[in-house]
């Protein structure tokens, strides 16, 4: 079995949720560019992998969303 780098890996989570970030993003006015949904998702990531609908995974990013914005103050 091939051993994927944390780089590939990581990549290949964002190829993965990129569209629907996206979509919220556009959705939701947050005004987010390429960066912060590589942010956003990476901080997702760990929920995302529970996610079980696209409607729990959209609540997933709508929050992170949420706590990333608190964060930044």
């Amino acid at each position: 079995m091939e051993h994927l780098s944390d780089t590939t890996v990581q990549m290949c989570l964002i190829e993965s949720w990129l569209p629907l970030a996206q979509a919220e993003n556009t959705r939701n006015g947050w005004g987010h560019d390429a960066l912060a949904l590589e942010s956003l998702i990476n901080a997702a990531a760990p929920a995302l992998q529970h996610a079980t609908s696209t409607l729990s995974a959209r609540a997933i990013l709508w929050h992170y969303h949420r706590q990333l914005r608190k964060e930044q103050g």
